[in-house]
């Protein structure tokens, strides 16, 4: 009954860690989640055009990379051809979170299954990828969470759920690789040749020496004021002019490079992954793998709302938002939809009150230490919640039974068995007596 409950309602905050989990830009598709400190121990790469590069020296000019090819019985062009569907799929900064399904993948470049298998183990050989998580059929709780992530995403939940998730790849520039590689050769830089100044003659003076001194008269006169572009001032006021403007171009870049508090802009991603409205603007394009939009926007929205970021997490905000647009029956629109999703979003800020508590505080009221942040108390109580689930589960999971007790447990279950048939039997005969 404890089961069955189980999975009718999933655990709600097992399904907001999951939630909280998926990376920016995968899409509706629920990501199994990486465990932590894995991606911390895989280098990541330059660029997407250098990691390539690398793969392809690797096994067309090292004994180690033809090795691997050989032993996993896949060609060179083919490999090249896994490789590049894989970096189509991977983020562009680092290489990491390469969420595709292989029917995903193998529609990219015409690849089998076959191929892609083998690919990916000669990428392991080569330590040229990182398999970070074994994809897998979800669970309740999983499900539950993927249902919640089309929902966000999409306004309303899918026609077919998910079942099943996709492996979870980091691709990598290893060590050896890159000292084995030769570095780029770059053209050397030539050396900017001054302009040759031409012999001034005394029959030829230049035209900027030819300036005729003005009389008195025409000083004085009408047409020689300031604003008269045939005055003798004309010269000075372009000059104060670029002066100027020199001056403000400096101030603005000084103001521009302000930076912005480390909560705000936390605050800012945080609500960029949770609301979207704003993934179509901020963030990383799928088609492409470029950046789009600057998150300073973002902030900017949250500072004209008079949003305290110290108090009021991305989290906490996308809630709130959530929260009242289901009460007054609002759904957020889709990326085709949208025209300014910045308005959009500024709008439904300034429809609430932000000057309460937040719902991280409400967690937190009476658990923060002297002295602590309201985000340093809830970062600590979430690890220390997560560490009470680790232990817990441990202790209630007992070794394994071994085969000499899983076959005592048979004979005493027969046993039982062979008991009961022969007391109904009993039962039987004395009821027709």
């Amino acid at each position: 009954m404890e089961a069955a409950e189980t999975q009718d309602h999933p655990d709600e905050d097992a399904v907001d860690d999951l939630l909280d989990a998926q990376p920016s830009g995968t899409g509706a598709a629920l990501s199994l989640p990486v465990p932590a400190g894995a991606y911390a121990r895989v280098p990541t790469w330059h660029s997407r055009r250098y990691w390539l590069t690398l793969c392809e020296w690797i096994v067309t000019h090292t004994e180690r990379g033809r090795a691997a090819l050989t032993r996993h019985g896949i060609a060179a062009q083919t490999f090249l051809r896994v490789c590049a569907a894989h970096a189509h799929y991977a983020e562009s900064a680092t290489g990491r979170h390469v969420c595709a399904a292989l029917a995903t993948l193998a529609t990219k470049d015409e690849l089998s299954i076959d191929q892609l298998k083998r690919g990916r183990r000669a990428l392991k050989t080569l330590d040229l990828g990182v398999e970070l998580a074994r994809g897998k059929k979800l669970n309740a709780t999983e499900r539950e969470a993927a249902a919640r992530l089309h929902s966000h995403v999409h306004g309303q939940l899918p026609a077919r759920p998910q079942i099943g998730a996709a492996s979870v790849w980091a691709l990598s520039a290893p060590a050896w690789a890159v000292e084995t590689m030769p570095a780029p050769r770059t053209p050397p830089k030539r050396p900017r040749r001054r302009p040759r100044r031409r012999p001034t003659h005394s029959a030829k003076r230049p035209r900027t020496a030819m300036i005729r001194p003005l009389s008195p008269a025409h000083r004085n006169s009408p047409s020689s004021a300031p604003q008269s572009p045939s005055g003798s001032l004309s010269l000075c006021l372009s000059a104060r002019k670029d002066h100027q403007a020199r001056a403000r171009a400096a101030e603005q870049n000084s103001a521009s490079t302000t930076s912005r508090p480390l909560a705000l802009q936390r605050a800012a991603a945080q609500l960029v992954d949770r609301v979207p409205a704003l993934r179509t603007i901020v963030g990383i394009d799928e088609a492409t793998g470029r950046r789009r939009g600057h998150i300073g926007s973002v902030c900017d929205l949250l500072l004209d709302a008079g949003i305290d970021t110290d108090r009021w997490t991305g989290t906490d905000i996308a809630h709130a938002l959530n929260h009242h647009g289901t009460t007054r029956g609002w759904t957020w629109p889709t990326a085709d939809a949208m025209t300014t999703p910045l308005r959009l979003v500024a709008y439904r800020l300034s429809r609430l009150d932000w000057t309460g508590p937040s719902p991280t505080e409400h967690k937190i009221h009476g658990r923060q230490q002297r002295g602590e942040t309201t985000e340093a108390a809830a970062y600590r109580l979430v690890q220390a919640c997560r560490n009470a689930r680790a232990v817990t589960s441990a202790t209630t999971q007992g070794a394994p039974a071994s085969d000499s007790h899983r076959r005592a447990v048979r004979e005493q279950l027969a046993a039982d068995l062979a008991a009961k048939k022969s007391a109904t039997s009993g039962n039987a005969r004395g009821a027709r007596h």
